[in-house]
């Protein structure tokens, strides 16, 4: 693999157009967003927007791709829930050399992409910075972020020179596995504290009860993370509350904007993680299965 030139896009949603709308300005590049084909059409008839701009993305379904030449890259930046399902829909474009980085919430995504390729490269990486606002096929961002990626040297160097080149703020960090936990347990705090109480990041900058929930939530995922041999828990948790306290306060998580717009959560890949870990090292989660319980309730109302 010499260069990345062919990049395909699974996912085009709060995420994954943080990076697509910077390649795309590159040259020498195509970039092509795969999903099914019912999805296509929809995109192709309504777009995909960009702070209030029409992105020039090209869109392909499974059976569109015969002529297509193999990926170099594939970003995958689907949600947890639909993860395994939309795999498929780059499964004809993926060939021996192609690189799939993962851009999921959780800490499972790399294992799920390994089990269906286990042949290709599987990188591992996620953005951390302010969250998008999504609302049907708007999406807007304020630029305020970084992509953290690890794994196989030479394929992280391409991905590097890559988002390098296109202006993407890109971090390698030293120890993926740690960084990805300092991800996850804020994840785990922030994300399913405002899923559960509909409160935004000012509502629980403000509300101490809500903090203390958010810690706690965090503490019990700390937890399960040094059963799993990972060390500096108590950093991440410090550096957790400190994201979260100098967030935007009218700024909202992904899982509350989910829940909000009655959607299906990643609250599986959040506390469904936790727990199902916890249960296997004897650990209590009473906060998390409290979590768990309440939004699978919910989404079952839907």
């Amino acid at each position: 693999m010499d260069s990345l030139r062919h990049i395909v896009l699974l996912g085009a949603g709060a995420v994954g157009v943080l990076p697509a709308e910077k390649l795309l300005k590159l040259s020498g590049i195509t970039l092509t967003a795969a999903a099914d084909k019912e999805r296509v059409r929809r995109y192709r008839q309504d777009g995909i927007f960009f702070n209030g701009e029409k992105l020039p993305l090209c869109f392909a379904a499974p059976g569109e791709m015969g002529g297509m030449p193999p990926a170099d890259l594939i970003m995958v930046a689907t949600k947890t829930t639909t993860l395994s399902a939309a795999l498929e829909n780059v499964a004809p474009l993926t060939g021996k050399n192609t690189v799939f980085l993962p851009l999921l919430n959780g800490i499972t995504a790399h294992e799920v992409i390994g089990r269906r390729f286990p042949g290709n490269t599987v990188l591992r990486g996620y953005f951390l910075g302010h969250a998008s606002v999504r609302e049907n096929n708007f999406i807007r961002h304020d630029g305020v972020g970084t992509f953290f990626c690890g794994g196989e040297k030479y394929a992280l160097q391409k991905v590097h020179e890559l988002f390098s080149r296109a202006g993407i703020n890109i971090d390698l960090p030293g120890n993926m596995d740690q960084a990805i936990w300092k991800k996850f347990i804020l994840n785990v705090g922030i994300n399913q504290t405002q899923a559960m109480f509909y409160a935004g990041y000012g509502a629980v900058q403000r509300d101490k009860k809500l903090l203390d929930y958010c810690q706690n939530l965090m503490l019990e995922a700390a937890a399960v993370a040094r059963a799993e041999n990972i060390s500096g828990t108590d950093e991440m948790i410090k550096a957790a509350m400190e994201v979260i306290l100098s967030m935007p306060p009218d700024a909202k998580t992904s899982m509350l904007q989910d829940v909000l717009a009655r959607r299906p959560s990643e609250i599986d890949a959040f506390a469904g993680t936790i727990s199902v870990k916890a249960r296997k090292y004897g650990i209590a989660t009473p906060y998390n299965d409290e979590v768990l319980a309440e939004i699978t309730r919910r989404e079952k109302s839907y």
